[in-house]
């Protein structure tokens, strides 16, 4: 729960139990003529003629503090919702592009088109592409939530993954430039989300 509500936690826990009380303080006044505990506790309590006046108060209008209440607290939770889903897009997408950086650093680091025949070439590049597009939809999805300029760079981030494999299939050389443009798509990504997380 705090992961969610953050700051706004104990407000909500607060609202939850003011509604408690209310729900209370009504089954007891509506039982207060009858035998038994009810009456008992509205004996104790009518003792007090302030405490009385609060609770025939409360009785009095308890749907519309009621209503206030739930209101009240299901705006809090809209807003804690809505602000944790954006928190984890951010986290979630930060991580794919800067998985997708490392990947592509790696397989750049190792230079593979020296020693390799061209099969074992294209092999790499598809583990290496299958690698990126498996959390792609994901990152798609987070990106919406984000907008703006992350959202437009982490669709052709995934595009650009799509051509190249289209690419791959057809056997064609120039994927080996695309992988280098991507990697550096892949670092903006990372840094938009970055400047998020701050």
């Amino acid at each position: 729960m705090k992961a969610i509500f953050g700051k706004r936690l104990p407000f909500f826990l607060a609202l939850l139990i003011f509604q408690v009380i209310v729900i209370v303080i009504v089954v007891i006044w509506t039982f207060k003529d009858s035998s038994g505990l009810f009456k008992s506790v509205y004996d104790f309590i009518a003792k007090s003629p302030v405490a009385l006046d609060i609770f025939g108060f409360i009785a009095d209008f308890a749907e519309v503090i009621s209503g206030s209440v739930v209101i009240i607290a299901l705006v809090i939770l809209l807003v804690s919702l809505k602000r944790y889903q954006r928190s984890r897009a951010i986290d979630r997408l930060h991580n794919w592009a800067r998985n997708g950086v490392v990947i592509l650093a790696q397989y750049r680091q190792e230079n593979p088109g020296n020693g390799d025949s061209p099969a074992d070439k294209y092999k790499k590049v598809r583990v290496l592409i299958d690698k990126l597009i498996t959390n792609s939809s994901f990152a798609l999805a987070d990106a919406r939530i984000l907008r703006g300029e992350i959202n437009e760079k982490t669709r052709k981030n995934v595009e650009v993954l799509h051509v190249i494999r289209e690419k791959l299939a057809n056997e064609d050389e120039s994927l080996f430039d695309d992988l280098q443009v991507l990697q550096h798509d892949f670092a903006d990504v990372m840094i938009l989300a970055f400047e998020f997380i701050k």
